[in-house]
């Protein structure tokens, strides 16, 4: 057992460039990619590591083999050109694939047993899985660190307190509503109503996309501490589907003023004044 994997070893080892010559383009135009030069090179330099990666392998005790040892793209590079994670892992599943078929079809191996060749086979689907794996996870990591910087930005410019006048300002809040995103409003809200000594703020629900029982809750709480600063809340744009959560969670909208839309409320409001 130890002679095959020895000379499978050497093998990689010996031809790591002309495997990857041979069967990446017919990967390729299986899968029916066209790469850049720079690109294909990525890939050509990824392969090569993931070959000698093998090879060590092949070389160990099963209980010491780090196949996870090596990634593919762990550095981001093709996720940087917009390459998507399926056709990476698409590349690897049929580059491994041509790969055993290689083995099979060489003179290295004809003359092995069954149990030495599956041993073999073990050792490449190992190292291919974790390469795999690898840059999934890096891919996912990625893309959650984008997420939530981009998370971030939008909770910082898409959440302003709009004066109207000297003692009167709108709080338009516009799509979806994490707890987190909550937090950052209710954070520049109450800054901005102390900073200005506002005696009335309008929150307008018109650009709400979805909301919850928690979102609802969060939002009376806020309601509650900006009437202990002392500023009148006036809730405006509240749809039907809106009210009817609030009254289940038992929120009590006669101690809040409401009207259909932002207009009505203005001109009311200011009318009676």
């Amino acid at each position: 057992m130890d002679r095959l994997n020895e000379r499978l070893a050497q093998y990689f080892h010996d031809n790591q460039t002309t495997l990857v010559n041979e069967l990446l383009p017919k990967t390729l135009d299986k899968l029916q990619i066209n790469y850049t030069d720079q690109d294909l090179n990525y890939h050509f330099e990824m392969l090569r590591l993931l070959l000698d990666r093998v090879a060590k392998s092949l070389l160990q005790h099963p209980d010491e083999t780090n196949a996870a040892a090596i990634g593919y793209d762990t550095e981001n590079y093709l996720y940087s050109k917009g390459v998507l994670l399926k056709q990476t892992v698409d590349v690897l599943s049929v580059f491994r694939l041509s790969l055993m078929k290689h083995m099979r079809n060489s003179n290295l191996i004809q003359e092995a047993k069954i149990e030495e060749g599956f041993v073999v086979a073990e050792e490449v689907v190992t190292a291919f899985d974790a390469a795999i794996r690898a840059t999934t996870d890096s891919y996912n990591k990625t893309k959650e660190r984008e997420h939530e910087e981009m998370e971030k930005h939008l909770n910082a410019v898409s959440t302003p307190v709009v004066l109207i006048d000297e003692f009167q300002a709108v709080l338009p809040l516009v799509g979806e509503f994490s707890t987190e995103r909550f937090d950052v409003v209710k954070e520049h809200t109450l800054h901005k109503v102390k900073e200005h000594g506002l005696r009335l703020l309008f929150i307008d629900f018109s650009g709400i996309a979805t909301f919850n029982e928690v979102f609802i809750n969060d939002l009376f709480n806020l309601t509650k501490t900006i009437k202990l600063l002392g500023t009148r809340t006036v809730l405006t744009g509240i749809r039907t589907e809106m009210a009817i959560a609030a009254i289940q969670s038992d929120m009590n909208f006669e101690e809040l003023e409401t009207f259909n839309d932002l207009k009505q409320a203005l001109i009311t409001i200011n009318d009676n004044q």
